[in-house]
């Protein structure tokens, strides 16, 4: 089955098949179009450049079959907001808006000692699509990745860190993400990692909001 995946800027990404759209991590900074005609949000954590807690709330007020799915943390902020929250948990497949999408529960990447660690959810959609939040989670055996959406910047990752995450999973796309903090210039300095990946990786920055077929 063909997805259509676009990026729409730092950590937010939509995925659609036929009618269904899903829309990853729509923070802070996410555009207008993040939040429209949404079938459902996946939410890979609590921090604000991952959810816009008042425009998530507001989306499912208008549109009430919207689903949200995310870590308790985030659930407690939007419990206010109707619709369908659901928890992720990691033993359970949902079925959403056309897609599998099984959660992968873990810690937010250390960004340092002092701070407490907090979930962080991962979303393996199809069994070939991943989203890993700001982590780098381990898969499930037997995966094999079409596309990853890769952390590029952040005050939690190394650039080292999400060469090996490649090398160690193999995907055939990777497109970069979260780095919302990053100007132009950092952004083509960010994208010389391409030149460390294995040569079977395709590594490939989408213009926002210009959807690609995978």
């Amino acid at each position: 089955m063909s997805v259509s995946i676009a990026s729409l800027g730092h950590s937010t990404v939509r995925l659609t098949v036929g009618d269904g759209v899903v829309v990853v991590d729509p923070g802070t900074l996410a555009p207008s179009q993040a939040f429209d005609d949404v079938a459902a949000f996946l939410i890979t954590h609590d921090h604000d450049d991952h959810v816009d807690i008042a425009r998530v709330t507001a989306a499912p007020a208008a549109r009430p079959s919207t689903r949200v799915l995310a870590p308790q943390p985030v659930i407690d902020k939007l419990v206010a907001a109707g619709g369908q929250l659901e928890g992720a948990v990691e033993s359970t497949r949902f079925d959403i808006a056309g897609f599998a999408v099984r959660p992968i529960v873990g810690d937010h990447a250390a960004i340092h000692p002092s701070l407490p660690d907090s979930p962080n959810v991962a979303y393996l959609i199809d069994n070939r699509i991943l989203h890993p939040g700001d982590a780098f989670p381990d898969l499930p055996d037997g995966t094999a990745l079409d596309v990853l959406f890769l952390p590029v910047s952040g005050p939690w990752m190394r650039y080292a860190d999400a060469v090996d995450y490649v090398d160690a999973t193999r995907p055939g796309l990777v497109v970069p993400i979260h780095d919302g903090d990053l100007d132009d210039v950092g952004r083509t300095l960010t994208d010389q990692l391409a030149g460390l990946l294995p040569d079977t990786v395709r590594y490939q920055r989408l213009e926002l909001d210009a959807p690609i077929t995978v």
